[in-house]
């Protein structure tokens, strides 16, 4: 989810450089210009919208705190494991 809304971030913001390009660089039509900028406001919302975090910050802070307590009860750790014991055929 997070790559298509960074795809919407990218594609908004190349529309905003035309968009500014356009404007600044010679004779203007209305036409094109808001034509540039409703693209650049079509893609910045649904990156905006798909960037935001869905759950509320208790929702996310009470799954991470689940999360710990499973991986303590499976035994799991952050160091690196030994290489298992090779059996008679390996």
């Amino acid at each position: 989810m997070r790559t298509y809304s960074l795809l919407f971030a990218l594609i908004s913001l190349v529309m905003l450089v035309m968009f500014s390009i356009y404007v600044f660089r010679g004779p203007v039509d209305p036409l094109i210009a808001a034509g540039l900028f409703a693209s650049f406001l079509a893609c910045a919302v649904p990156a905006l919208l798909l960037l935001k975090p869905f759950d509320p910050p208790e929702e996310l802070r009470r799954r991470e705190e689940a999360r710990r307590e499973r991986v303590a009860r499976r035994g799991f750790t952050d160091r690196p494991r030994k290489d298992p014991p090779k059996g008679r055929g390996s």
